[in-house]
């Protein structure tokens, strides 16, 4: 018997188109290089290959277009969805926009120090995707209490306003609201469609097969968008462009001798915002890495001076680009928390155990994995330097005066990081 019975043609179409880029973009990764040399992130593989089926379905089948709203827990938050190494002290916001009706975004600064807006034509691997405007809210209009307004439509309004793509029905909206500690209060959102529109202007996406096709279109898109241009594609860019500045003599990076095939690693390169993706926020001067450590290795990241953005962080991720579990574990670390040593440079510490140093980045275990440097709003685009060392010779290659903690200070900070993420995201 037919899996579809009656189901319209266009219907069982998309439905098979499916679950063939699932079978695909799993193949992505178990043929690609790093599965094979990586025993140990072989397990993620397959746990990014389902996580991109799930957020296909969170981005591009759930939201409904009659009730505008500001998704935040089926979006990148916490451990559950991290593809794409989502940032640990951003509380990030994604609404889907009718282009042909007009909203008002109301809220407040709170305690965040950066609120980022991108207004995409259509979701993330569309053939159509493409960014519609780039926005700061510290470039609109603010009340004295942090409050604001927002016009949302394609038709320019006077004020704050951001722009829809006229042509399309399913704007994507990224919010990025980011906070030094996750026991600040993140800046609010809130989104209400005020162009009038009956009951049953949108009921094609209750009953229309065809429109549920073009649904389950747009989730196969973004899927193979997910796995192609973050599980895939960003450790080779990171790689890639880590090796060429070694084979062009920079001598950022002092590595220990190894052979050909450790080129490209353990070297951060600049990445400008957008390079990637159009995801990326050209607000920010990232720079990047993959970390390949032994387990008696370690890796010093330092900086000359305290970068200049309002806000940036260090932060650890797997080689699909997955954020490392950073509830329970101390793998990232914000400008709040570092410490700055006595001669004014930024040094952090990548390592598999605690050195005792105060900026001790937990790599959980993986031998392998990315280093993200995010620096928002910089007059300055610094590249941090690194080291690999051995463990027990960290203590040599810092200066005298670094901070350390004792077993006990830093367990007291992981509570305090596991409470503040629960206060920030829940359960």
């Amino acid at each position: 018997m037919d899996a579809h019975g009656s189901a319209a043609p266009v219907l069982a179409q998309a439905w098979e188109g499916f679950h063939e880029a699932q079978r695909e973009v799993l193949g992505w990764m178990t043929g690609s290089e790093r599965f094979e040399r990586f025993a140990q992130s072989r397990a993620r593989a397959y746990h990014a290959a389902i996580e991109a089926t799930a957020m296909a379905y969170n981005f591009a089948v759930a939201p409904r277009r009659l009730h505008p709203r500001m998704f935040v827990n089926t979006v990148w938050q916490t451990d559950m969805y991290t593809l794409g190494q989502n940032g640990p002290d951003f509380y990030y916001g994604v609404c889907f926009l009718d282009g042909e009706q007009e909203y008002r975004i109301t809220g407040n600064f709170n305690d965040s120090v950066l609120i980022l807006g991108q207004v995409i034509a259509h979701l993330s691997g569309h053939p159509e995707s493409d960014v519609v405007g780039n926005y700061d809210f510290a470039d609109f209009e603010v009340g004295h209490d942090g409050s604001y307004e927002i016009a949302v439509s394609a038709q320019e309004k006077p004020g704050n306003w951001m722009k829809l793509s006229p042509d399309s029905g399913y704007n994507f909206i990224l919010f990025r609201r980011a906070t030094g500690d996750w026991n600040q209060t993140p800046a609010s959102l809130h989104i209400e469609r005020t162009s009038p529109l009956p009951d049953d202007h949108y009921d094609d996406d209750e009953f229309d097969e065809a429109t549920m096709a073009e649904r389950i279109d747009r989730a196969t898109a973004f899927m193979k968008y997910l796995v192609r241009d973050f599980a895939i594609n960003l450790y080779e860019w990171y790689r890639g462009n880590a090796a060429e500045d070694e084979q062009g003599g920079e001598t950022r990076t002092k590595v220990m001798a190894r052979n050909d095939s450790d080129a490209g690693f353990n070297r951060l390169c600049f990445l400008p915002g957008t390079i990637t993706s159009t995801v990326g926020s050209p607000a920010s001067n990232y720079a990047m890495a993959i970390y390949n450590l032994a387990p008696d290795e370690a890796l010093i990241v330092e900086l000359d001076e305290v970068p200049d953005g309002v806000y940036w962080s260090y932060q650890l991720g797997d080689v699909w680009s997955r954020s490392l579990n950073y509830m329970y574990h101390n793998s990232s670390i914000s400008m709040h928390h570092a410490a700055v040593d006595g001669d004014g440079a930024l040094r952090v510490v990548v390592a598999h155990r605690d050195p005792g140093v105060q900026n001790w980045l937990d790599t959980t275990g993986r031998l392998q994995g990315s280093l993200v440097f995010r620096n928002y709003r910089a007059t300055k685009a610094p590249v941090p330097s690194t080291r690999v060392v051995k463990f027990d010779e960290i203590a040599d290659h810092l200066p005298p005066g670094t901070a350390t903690v004792s077993a006990e200070e830093r367990a007291a900070q992981l509570r305090s990081r596991h409470a503040g993420v629960l206060k920030l995201h829940g359960e």
